[in-house]
């Protein structure tokens, strides 16, 4: 399952989110680091335990000192084991294992499909920590050809009318507002909103020369996380963020 299936999946069954944490492949894959899982693993309170076994035909799939893991429809994996401990992100209002838990996790196990994943976390945070001017840098080529793509096939066909109206979406100005219509919004992950964070907190030489530095830093937060994407290969990200910046 990608991650739009994993989503969509967990909303179908509606559980409690507060009573449950994404955990292992799932968790990954939420966090754009691994294309797809084979399920959903998760761990659950006591109370949502107790509900499921109830209200759904639960297999037991294996018990291991104290430890029930049970499964609904070949889908989903649950149990108890570490609920109260485990320490999570929130990803569009569900919570998910943080790195440094799937990290430990992985290397405990260690199986071929965990040294994979770990390869897999040690890419991403190598791209996290790129510097966020050169994320920027990328971002900014992205976003435009994106929006020129855009213009072309809204059959602008005039060089100096396409200049025109590309100002509406590529001005520091307009990617200013769009960065803080998608915050006001909600549409944004908390690992982008860090992504932008850091961007925008990176002292920069020199002063821009056509806008004010708040906007100039937020168009920058904007490019850097259209690079960002984009070195994690995360097309269809970019294009939900592009699309709600073109209207379609």
């Amino acid at each position: 399952m990608n991650k739009r299936q994993i989503i969509e999946t967990l909303n179908n069954y509606n559980f409690d989110q507060k009573e449950y944490v994404i955990i292992a492949s799932a968790a990954l894959v939420l966090r754009g680091i691994k294309d797809k899982a084979e399920d959903i693993d998760i761990t659950v309170s006591p109370k949502l335990k107790e509900y499921l076994l109830e209200n759904y035909n639960c297999q037991l799939k294996s018990h291991d000192k104290d430890i029930e893991v049970y499964n609904i429809d070949n889908i989903i994996d649950f149990s108890t084991y570490n609920y109260d401990k485990i320490n999570y992100d929130l990803l569009e209002s569900f919570k998910i294992q943080n790195l440094n838990g799937i990290i430990d996790f992985k290397k405990k196990l260690n199986r071929s499909k965990d040294r994979e994943d770990l390869k897999l976390i040690n890419k991403y945070l190598n791209i996290f920590n790129i510097n966020s001017l050169a994320l920027a840098y990328l971002g900014d080529a992205v976003y435009e050809l994106y929006i020129r793509k855009h213009l072309i096939n809204k059959n602008i066909n005039k060089v100096n009318e396409l200049q025109k109206e590309a100002i509406n979406y590529v001005s520091a100005k307009s990617q200013s507002n769009f960065l803080e219509r998608m915050l006001k919004d909600n549409f944004l992950t908390e690992e982008e909103i860090n992504i932008i964070k850091r961007a925008r907190n990176h002292k920069s030489h020199g002063s821009p020369k056509s806008t004010d530095i708040i906007t100039y830093k937020r168009s920058t937060g904007l490019e850097a996380l259209i690079g960002y994407l984009d070195l994690k290969n995360d097309k269809e990200r970019i294009e939900e963020i592009m699309n709600y910046i073109v209207g379609d």
